[in-house]
């Protein structure tokens, strides 16, 4: 594999990896809180962007680049199998943007969105993600890709519990109620 190859796949890796770790600190620490970030200008949006952006981004670059390498070309099934699951969870991803506001997105406080995809899911965008993230794997067929896809995967698994908190003080009973009549993800 080519050395660029391998640069995206270890900064990827450890863009993913320490994301993980600190929004797992985020969870059980009392103190330390990376995400939602607290101001537009604090040290967590200056960690959580790149880390985040950073991580899934190259993830999806390594890939593209990657896919049939070095054997010429992927297995047509799995591919076909995977990439179904690329458009319909990034596609649902993209269309949660416009449910839930684009603000809302990225961690304001501009309300508690429940119809559209969210009366299903509080959390509609993290599982379609989680789907485009195991069709990108799956599209791909490396075991390097399925590294990334996975620690990908478990940052959107990982992401609500760091949010909940959050919005349970910002809507109290209103999330509390919504929380009782919605899954987290879809069934769960």
């Amino acid at each position: 594999m080519p050395s660029y190859l391998m640069y995206i796949f270890d900064v990827a890796v450890a863009s993913l990896v320490t994301l993980n770790a600190l929004l797992l600190l985020t969870i059980f620490s009392r103190r330390f809180k990376l995400w939602p970030t607290p101001a537009e200008r604090s040290w967590q949006h200056y960690t959580f962007w790149p880390l985040f952006r950073g991580g899934l981004g190259l993830t999806l670059l390594f890939s593209i680049l990657t896919v049939g390498w070095p054997e010429g070309g992927p297995d047509t099934w799995r591919f076909l199998a995977g990439m179904i699951c690329v458009v319909i969870g990034f596609g649902f991803t993209i269309y949660g943007y416009f449910d839930l506001g684009i603000e809302n997105t990225y961690g304001a406080d501009e309300g508690l969105v429940t119809g559209g995809l969210y009366r299903f899911s509080r959390n509609p965008q993290y599982v379609a993600s989680i789907l485009g993230f195991f069709g990108t794997g799956l599209a791909n067929g490396s075991a390097q890709s399925a590294v990334l896809c996975g620690l990908a995967i478990l940052v959107y698994v990982v992401l609500p519990y760091t949010e909940e908190p959050w919005l349970e003080r910002a809507y109290g009973d209103v999330y509390a109620d919504y929380k009782q009549r919605t899954p987290r993800f879809l069934f769960l």
